[in-house]
C-alpha cells in the first residue's frame, strides 16, 4: 500500500483528527461508564448484558439506513449535528442520574439511542474525509485514525470512564457531553473547500433502493466480496478470542483484578506501537500485507492460548491486536480508493452493519467455547487465521488491482459494481481530485 510518507498529511486533517479524538474519548468514557450504572441500579446479570447488547444493537439495525443518509446529506454538518444531539442526550440523562430519576429502561433507551447517533457519526466522518484527504494518504490518514482510536476508545476512555465514576455517577455522562460539545465545535470551523454538494433531488433513487446499497457494494465484485469475507471471518474470530479474555486471565491463568486489567492496558498500548512501528508494511503490496498480518495476529492468539502469565497475555494481544489494526487499514484504504464519493456514507453503513454482526456471532460462538475449556477460543482463533492465510491467498490477491473505481451506479438499476474510468486515477466523483480515508470503525 504506498504512500505519501514524505509529503505531510494537511493541517485540515490534524483537525479533523482533534474533533474524532475527542469524540471517540467519550465513547470510550461510557464503555464502562454505562455498565457500571446498572450496576448502580441494582440491575441483575442479564440487565447489565441488556445495556450492552443494546449499544451493539444501534449499529447492526440501523448502519444501513445512516450510511444512505449520511451520503444524502452535507457531511460536515451532519457529524457536527450528531455531535450536538450527543451532547444533549448524555446531559438530560446527567440530570436525570443526579436526580434519581433515571432507571434501568431508561439507560438501555439512553445506550441504544447514543450508539446510533455515534453511528451516524461514523458514516458521516467516513464520507466527510473525501473533502480532507487526497488518494496520495489515504494509507497515513488511516493509520494515524485507527491508532488514536485504539489509544483512546479502548485505552483511555475507559480509564478515565472508571475514575469518573468513582467520584459521581453522573460525571461520565457530564464528561461525555462536554466531549461532543468540543468536537461539534471544532468540525463546525473545519474548512473543506473541495466538499461535494449535496444530491438535487432529482438525482436520487429511492431511499430503500440506497439503503441497501450498502450491501450491494460490500458483495458487490469479486475484490468487495474477498474483502468482506476476509474481514467478517477474522472479526468473527477476534470477537470469541475477546468474549473469554475474563475467564482466561482470572480464572485459567490465575491473575489478580489489576494484574488482568494492566495486562489488558499494556496489550492495547503496545498493539498501537507494533502497527506505527511497521511502516514499511504500506509499501507492500496489499495482499501481502494481509496475509503477514494474518499470521502475525495467528500467532498472537497461540500465544494468548498458551499463556501462563500477564506479560505472555500482553505479548499476544499486542500481536493480535496490531493484526487486527493493519488489516482494518489495509482493507479500508482500497475500499475507499475504489469507491466512489458519493457512495462512501454506504459503503460504511454496509461494512459496519456486516461487521458487527459478525462480532456478534463469534462473541456468542467465544462464549460457548470457553464453557468447554478458557483456552479454546484462542486455539480456535489461531486455526481460524492460519486457514485463512494458507486458503485465500490466492483470493486476496485481487487486493492488488486498483486501477479504477469500484461502486454502484446512481440512476441505473443497482446491485451490478461497475468500473467508470477515472482521470489522472482518482475515484470517480471525488470532488478536485481529493478521495476519502476512513475513520475507526470498532468493532471492526
Amino acid at each position: 500500500m504506498a504512500d505519501a510518507g514524505r509529503v505531510p498529511l494537511p493541517r485540515t486533517f490534524w483537525w479533523f483528527l482533534a474533533a474524532g479524538a475527542v469524540s471517540w474519548l467519550g465513547d470510550g468514557v461510557i464503555v464502562v461508564g454505562f455498565p457500571l450504572l446498572a450496576a448502580s441500579l441494582h440491575a441483575s446479570p442479564v440487565g447489565i448484558a441488556a445495556v450492552v447488547v443494546s449499544e451493539r444493537l444501534a449499529p447492526m439495525l440501523l448502519a444501513l439506513p445512516l450510511g444512505a443518509l449520511a451520503d444524502r446529506w452535507n457531511a460536515r454538518r451532519t457529524a457536527a449535528a450528531t455531535n450536538v444531539a450527543q451532547a444533549a442526550l448524555f446531559s438530560g440523562a446527567a440530570a436525570l442520574v443526579a436526580a434519581g430519576h433515571l432507571g434501568l429502561a431508561g439507560l438501555i433507551v439512553v445506550a441504544f439511542a447514543a450508539n446510533a447517533l455515534g453511528t451516524l457519526f461514523s458514516c458521516a466522518t467516513g464520507a466527510l474525509l473525501a473533502d480532507v484527504v487526497r488518494p496520495e494518504h489515504f494509507a497515513s490518514a488511516n493509520t494515524w485514525l485507527r491508532a488514536s482510536n485504539a489509544l483512546i476508545a479502548y485505552v483511555v476512555g475507559p480509564g478515565v470512564g472508571g475514575l469518573l465514576y468513582a467520584t459521581g455517577r453522573q460525571l461520565p455522562l457530564l464528561v461525555d457531553a462536554c466531549s461532543f460539545v468540543a468536537a461539534a465545535g471544532v468540525l463546525a470551523v473545519l474548512r473543506t473547500p473541495g466538499q461535494r454538494q449535496r444530491p438535487a433531488r432529482a438525482d436520487r433513487r429511492r431511499f430503500l433502493d440506497e439503503t441497501l446499497d450498502g450491501i450491494r457494494i460490500a458483495l458487490s465484485s469479486g475484490t468487495f466480496r474477498v474483502m468482506t469475507i476476509f474481514q467478517c471471518v477474522m472479526v468473527a474470530a477476534q470477537a470469541g478470542s475477546v468474549a473469554a479474555i475474563v475467564v482466561l486471565g482470572t480464572r485459567v491463568v490465575g491473575l489478580s483484578k489489576a494484574g488482568f486489567g494492566w495486562s489488558l492496558a499494556a496489550g492495547n498500548i503496545a498493539a498501537v506501537a507494533v502497527m506505527l512501528s511497521l511502516p514499511r508494511l504500506r509499501t507492500l503490496r496489499a495482499s501481502s500485507t494481509v496475509v503477514l498480518s494474518i499470521c502475525l495476529g495467528a500467532v498472537g492468539e497461540l500465544l494468548i492460548g498458551l499463556a501462563h502469565s500477564g506479560p505472555q497475555i500482553s505479548v499476544g494481544l499486542a500481536m493480535d491486536g496490531a493484526s487486527a489494526l493493519i488489516v482494518g487499514v489495509t482493507l479500508g484504504t482500497v475500499r475507499l480508493r475504489l469507491v466512489p464519493r458519493e457512495q462512501l456514507g454506504r459503503m460504511t453503513g454496509g461494512f459496519q452493519a456486516m461487521v458487527y454482526g459478525a462480532g456478534a456471532a463469534g462473541t456468542m460462538i467465544g462464549g460457548l467455547l470457553a464453557g468447554l475449556s478458557g483456552r479454546a477460543p484462542y486455539l480456535t482463533c489461531a486455526t481460524v487465521y492460519t486457514l485463512m492465510a494458507l486458503t485465500m491467498g490466492r483470493w486476496i490477491k485481487a487486493l492488488d488491482a486498483e486501477s479504477g473505481p469500484v461502486g454502484l451506479p446512481e440512476k441505473k438499476v443497482p446491485g451490478q459494481a461497475v468500473a467508470t474510468p477515472a482521470a489522472s486515477g482518482a475515484p470517480a466523483g471525488a470532488a478536485a481530485s481529493q478521495a476519502a480515508a476512513e475513520s475507526a470503525v470498532a468493532g471492526d
